[in-house]
């Protein structure tokens, strides 16, 4: 299994983490860093956090003057069409730049004439992301991979008795998040609430 190319941490950082200097383990460590990013990610509403170029993507028009995209922050908005003609047989234009503003942090964009109220009847062109990844975005995910690198070993054992045998299953890797206290740090990243 190979590294995503848009995981949040490298295998040297997570290794250094941990304290591995063979490479025996390079495979689970590998897969525990895909599986963090994609925690990350999920949580985050399906945002990509490395700098991409998102083409054509599609939008309902809100009625109002902004649009939420779906990544941020915007480093660059490169093309902006309407929909003239339907959603089955769509007739997209491009709008005049004047009047369009990208609020870059937020991933909000700013049209001066309003977002006319529709399914699908906007699309854009840009590019957002951190060609860098912010430390605690880094540092989130390489939290979760040592927590799921350590509660892998127990099982998902909970607790456990011998009078009148008992036995508690963890959902260990279920509220990973919260468990670690990172969700107030992660939740920045999600998609602002207008």
């Amino acid at each position: 299994m190979s590294l995503h190319s848009y995981s949040l941490t490298t295998l040297a950082n997570l290794k250094e983490v941990l304290g591995i200097t063979d490479n025996t383990q390079n495979s689970l460590l590998t897969n525990l860093i895909n599986r963090a990013t994609d925690i990350i990610e999920k949580y985050c509403n399906g945002k990509r956090f490395l700098l991409t170029t998102y083409t054509r993507e599609e939008y309902n028009g809100t009625g109002s003057k902004m649009i939420s995209l779906n990544h941020f922050p915007i480093i660059t908005l490169t093309a902006y069409e309407q929909n003239q003609g339907t959603i089955g047989d769509p007739s997209w234009s491009t709008v005049e730049a004047s009047g369009i503003k990208a609020i870059n942090e937020t991933g909000q964009v700013y049209y001066s004439f309003g977002f006319a109220r529709g399914i699908r009847n906007y699309r854009f062109t840009y590019t957002a992301g951190y060609a860098t990844i912010p430390t605690d975005l880094e540092q989130a995910c390489l939290d979760i991979c040592v927590y799921i690198y350590n509660v892998r070993k127990n099982s998902g054992m909970k607790s456990e008795s011998l009078g009148e045998y008992s036995y508690t299953k963890d959902d260990a890797i279920g509220n990973v998040i919260k468990d670690l206290g990172i969700d107030l740090m992660l939740d920045q990243y999600r998609e602002p609430v207008i």
